[in-house]
């Protein structure tokens, strides 16, 4: 290799640039990023003593990084391989995130009206899942449950413990409106309504709010029973943060229930069974939130002040 008799950082630059194995490496790094690859490199140590004589060759007054050589990384990848268990996979999103144009996080920007687009499915991630039974007497304490796992997604609060302490300042947990009042003081807006709609669920979850639906999770449907309250107390609360298949006959909701798995055709739960992130059909869901019919389903809708 000839070595560089620099003089500037641009002429050095432009030197490398008419090398043989930069060349190559350049049209490796479009190639991989046309395929959609993500891209770590990796070099030989014939390479490594290449790159380190040119470095040694720059004066540290004339230019700061001597060189850095980078693939150019595909989003698209890293999709297939997200787990928001990974605490650096979180780290790193915040991190590109902040580093983004203000324009591009706005709900008009182009990119997230196609990710809304008809068909996309969406989730609304709650960092934390919290189990009723955890709870003491937690048999009839699911919407301390479920209210504790939206607070928490507002980071109002760090444990169903901590919301609870709040929520008995202001009734039992069976009242709906000590829940509004409980949340309310946490600093966040609150709504509770009897008239909910699949759309309005959809709405809240395109707009980043988890709602929180109350529905009967007694009675077998598949024997012909109708939808009824329980025998401690009249009806369930569950976080619902996600739907699929939005406009499909076998549509359905993302469910995180504090009693565990939830058997939506037969009725009861398995407690034995986590009840994070799970799928259940709407139209037998439906049954069991819109006893009344359309619009008249129970739901709060919390969100950031």
């Amino acid at each position: 290799m000839t070595k560089c008799a620099i003089t500037s950082a641009r002429t050095c630059w432009d030197r490398a640039l008419r090398s043989e194995a930069i060349r190559v490496l350049r049209s490796w790094l479009v190639y991989c990023r046309q395929r959609g690859h993500a891209v770590a490199l990796h070099h030989n140590d014939r390479v490594h003593r290449w790159i380190q004589l040119w470095r040694s060759q720059l004066r540290s007054s004339k230019i700061g990084p001597a060189l850095t050589v980078t693939g150019v990384l595909s989003l698209l990848p890293f999709f297939d391989w997200y787990r928001p268990d990974v605490p650096h996979r979180m780290a790193a999103i915040k991190q590109l995130e902040e580093a983004m144009p203000a324009e591009l996080l706005q709900e008009d920007a182009e990119w997230f009206q196609a990710w809304k687009a008809s068909g996309i499915d969406q989730e609304v991630f709650l960092p934390r899942y919290f189990r009723q039974l955890d709870l003491p007497g937690g048999e009839r304490k699911c919407f301390t449950s479920a209210a504790a796992m939206v607070a928490a997604y507002y980071k109002k609060v760090a444990t169903q413990e901590e919301y609870e302490r709040v929520r008995e300042e202001y009734g039992d947990t069976t009242s709906v409106f000590a829940h509004v009042q409980a949340l309310t003081s946490l600093g966040l807006q609150v709504r509770f309504v009897d008239n909910a709609d699949a759309e309005d669920v959809m709405e809240a979850i395109d707009a980043g709010i988890p709602p929180i639906l109350g529905w009967y999770h007694r009675g077998d449907m598949l024997r012909g029973e109708p939808p009824m309250c329980g025998s401690a107390t009249c009806g369930h609360w569950s976080v619902v943060h996600g739907y699929q298949s939005r406009y499909a006959e076998d549509a359905s909701w993302l469910m995180s229930d504090p009693a565990g798995l939830p058997d939506i055709e037969r009725g009861g739960h398995n407690p034995a069974l986590s009840g994070y992130r799970v799928s259940v059909r709407q139209a037998a869901f439906h049954q069991r939130w819109q006893v009344d019919g359309p619009r008249s389903g129970w739901a709060i809708f919390v969100e950031a002040n």
